[in-house]
């Protein structure tokens, strides 16, 4: 029933939330805040483009062990604004973990705690769009996240995902999809961006922004583009 009012009324559910008293202030926040409205051109959004590396892909049973993210504006990348913050999941991490991530509980272990590293991106969130690479993972653990700790199922949020917006072009162009041409690295081989190191949250996100301004680029005048064009 939250999740149907979520999507039919989200001005009252988000009012709905912020009558609750056990929210962090950088969550009041960012609630106080409308989301963008889905007519906005893009180039007058500011956008917030987020990867999570984490234990495993199912959020009920895996942590968030590292955040990568930068900002759009003007849709300029701005690199000065990237940021990698490491996050101590309070457990021992597997082999497997450690070959993908090249993180150790070593390093971990001086990372933030699951609450200030939600308080931040809920800062960073404040009024921008965020954008992620099959935003599945992100959306899902970051209301995990939100559910663990204040007992939220469905952060309000605008997302969009690089992988969805090509797909959506693949159909109106060809009819069908290439899906293992969907992968980020794919991806960013198809607009001729150069190929980087993958696994670290923030290259990630440095990875996903540019593909994302080419994926734009590509579509024409980008001054008639706007947010609900992009959305799936």
């Amino acid at each position: 029933m939250k999740k149907l009012a979520y999507y039919l009324f989200p001005k009252y559910y988000q009012k709905t939330l912020l009558s609750r008293s056990n929210l962090s202030p950088a969550l009041r926040q960012y609630l106080l805040k409308p989301l963008i409205d889905k007519k906005t051109p893009i180039k007058d959004i500011e956008f917030l483009v987020l990867d999570f590396e984490t234990t495993g892909l199912s959020p009920a049973k895996e942590k968030i062990i590292s955040m990568g993210y930068t900002i759009i504006k003007d849709l300029h990348l701005l690199a000065a604004s990237s940021r990698h913050l490491l996050i101590n999941p309070k457990q021992s991490l597997t082999e497997e973990n450690v070959s993908i991530h090249q993180l150790t509980d070593d390093d971990l272990s001086q990372g933030v705690g699951l609450n200030d590293a939600m308080d931040q991106l809920f800062s960073e969130m404040r009024n921008r769009v965020v954008i992620a690479h099959f935003d599945n993972i992100e959306r899902r653990f970051i209301n995990c996240a939100c559910q663990k700790l204040y007992k939220i199922n469905c952060l309000p949020m605008v997302m969009l995902d690089t992988l969805k917006i090509e797909t959506k072009k693949m159909m109106n162009t060809k009819g069908y999809i290439q899906s293992e041409g969907l992968r980020l690295f794919s991806l960013r081989e198809k607009y001729n961006l150069p190929r980087y190191k993958a696994h670290n949250a923030m290259q990630d996100a440095i990875s996903t922004a540019e593909l994302f301004l080419a994926q734009v680029s590509h579509m024409g005048d980008s001054h008639s583009i706007e947010l609900k064009d992009l959305m799936s």
